[in-house]
């Protein structure tokens, strides 16, 4: 059941990411989501969300999938802790890859629409 759930979910935060399209990557996070890009600090709320993932397109981050490793949950409140990768803007010819882990929880709101309260992720080295 979550397999599935996370499979549509990843897939329309891949879609959003990866046309660079921060509004509408922003806009599947809750109002007060928490965010943490893996360096210590966290972002809070839809708008500095925005504006942490247009700061990444605007550097050339591009390419992004999630693979899910494990995902649980209930009708309410849903969780996955995930692999994810991307690609970095092209230098000299090569484009520099990223990955790591991720964890992400969604939450349905009163409308029956499922949104991101909590994702944060690691940079494998």
């Amino acid at each position: 059941m979550t397999q599935d759930f996370f499979t549509a979910a990843n897939q329309a935060w891949n879609d959003a990411f990866n046309s660079g399209d921060s509004a509408a990557l922003a806009a599947l996070y809750a109002e007060t989501a928490l965010l943490s890009p893996g360096n210590g600090a966290t972002i809070h709320g839809r708008d500095a969300i925005r504006q942490l993932f247009q700061g990444f397109f605007d550097n050339g981050v591009n390419g992004h999938t999630i693979e899910v490793v494990e995902s649980g949950g209930n009708d309410q409140v849903r969780y996955q802790v995930a692999k994810w990768g991307a690609f970095g803007a092209e230098s000299n010819g090569s484009k520099p890859h990223f990955g790591g882990i991720l964890t992400s929880v969604l939450e349905k709101n009163a409308g029956g629409q499922w949104l991101i309260r909590l994702h944060t992720w690691n940079a494998a080295a």
